[in-house]
């Protein structure tokens, strides 16, 4: 009787083991995409990395990338200007900024930032626009208020868009995919 049980315990090990290993699922090397989430931070607080807004799928996506110490307003706007880089565009971001090949200059005041461009500032797509204005406000302004706060001046082409906010429903909420459940 015992010996039955053991056969058949074996067996049933074999059996399942065998179906485990028939799933299709094999293992993958790890694929580095990016910097891995080093959490929520306050928006407008002073950070070692600047904030770039670039298109995504459904509104904008914000990117950090690593820097040597605060970065201001008239540090990530240029970085937003040369577009996103490899890891980025691989993750589906795009800009929508035209490529100005003129002088562009940004000054930063209490609770203010104005963009100068080489362009006329009307002729831009709202994700264009707020791409600018997010990637201002988000990066030291200084006055200590809320990315949501600082007014961001657009001007251009003869042309000024004045009072713009980084407002939140342009930004598209972050989807994980959900984990993949192995096949029976």
């Amino acid at each position: 009787m015992r010996t039955r049980r053991t056969v058949a315990a074996v067996a049933l090990a074999g059996a399942l083991a065998g179906l485990l290993a028939g799933c299709g699922i094999e293992p993958t090397e790890v694929i580095e995409v990016g910097r891995p989430a080093q959490g929520a931070k306050r928006p407008g607080a002073p950070v070692k990395e600047a904030r770039l807004y670039f298109g995504y799928p459904g509104g904008l996506q914000p990117v950090s990338r690593p820097a040597q110490g605060e970065v201001s307003a008239e540090e990530a706007v240029p970085l937003l200007l040369a577009g996103p880089n490899e890891a980025e565009r691989f993750r589906g971001l795009y800009s929508e900024l035209p490529k100005s090949g003129g002088r562009v200059e940004v000054v930063s005041g209490q609770g203010t930032v104005t963009v100068q461009l080489p362009l006329d500032v009307t002729r831009l797509t709202a994700t264009a626009r707020s791409q600018l204005v997010c990637t201002a406000a988000h990066n030291g302004v200084p006055g200590d208020l809320p990315a949501e706060e600082v007014k961001v001046t657009l001007a251009g082409g003869g042309k000024k868009l004045s009072d713009q906010v980084c407002d939140n429903k342009y930004i598209a909420p972050v989807v994980v995919p959900p984990a993949a459940s192995p096949a029976p």
